[in-house]
């Protein structure tokens, strides 16, 4: 039996004040047919997303829309020191080897541009930019630039077999569709869990340019073996 919105509510709530990362005082939660909204404040980048992963982490959750406003206190950095902060935690960080990236500042908003030689190294470089103090937002302009091609279905066979080694439950109704290296998703998954291990699966599959998430989330209590 699929959670009401009113016991969603409460339990991302409970989530948000359990997790003490967070100040969960500062955020407010709305849920409408399982889809989530946040507002309020965080007092960084980073725990403004640890805020989406404690919703999604909730049962019967099909999508959360974070609409968090980052507040330091005291004021931030300036955009200068912003900008050269991501730089030096791109450039001590191994896995952003082979990569060409450049980046700017304005307002706390930090702009990534240039390449990187695979796809998962474009959250990598969001994930690293996001624990910098200061940055409000990131705007991920980095393209793929691949050191070798990699046929579409191998891609598509690769995404499949990692999927199925990593997710136990039914994607029968998961479509995993490839071309000119570009992964789509599409269909439907039983859950959060399930549509976040099939985007990881394709992230980290070699010779991906591009991921497109078209994935809805239908559990078992709200349609019953209906793709």
């Amino acid at each position: 039996m699929a959670l009401s919105d009113k016991e969603i509510r409460k339990r991302i709530l409970d989530e948000l004040y359990w997790d003490s990362s967070l100040d969960a005082s500062k955020i407010q939660v709305t849920v409408d047919n399982g889809r989530v909204t946040l507002t309020g404040t965080a007092p960084t980048y980073s725990a403004r997303n640890r805020a989406t992963d404690a919703a999604c982490r909730i049962r019967d959750v099909i999508w959360v829309d974070n609409r968090i406003t980052v507040r330091y206190t005291p004021p931030p950095p300036a955009d200068v020191s912003i900008r050269e902060m991501v730089l030096d935690y791109l450039a001590a960080n191994p896995d952003m080897d082979r990569t060409d990236i450049r980046v700017s500042a304005k307002k706390g908003i930090v702009t990534l541009e240039g390449s990187v030689d695979e796809y998962w190294k474009k959250g990598e470089a969001d994930r690293i930019a996001c624990r910098v103090r200061g940055v409000c937002d990131i705007v991920n302009k980095l393209t793929v630039v691949t050191t070798r091609s990699v046929a579409d279905k191998a891609i598509a066979d690769d995404v499949r077999a990692a999927l199925e080694r990593n997710f136990s439950g039914s994607t029968e109704c998961l479509t995993i569709r490839v071309e000119n290296g570009v992964v789509t998703l599409s269909g439907t998954v039983p859950n959060w869990a399930a549509r976040r291990a099939a985007v990881t699966a394709a992230e980290y599959t070699r010779g991906v340019l591009d991921v497109i998430d078209n994935l809805g989330v239908i559990t078992p209590a709200m349609v019953k073996g209906v793709c």
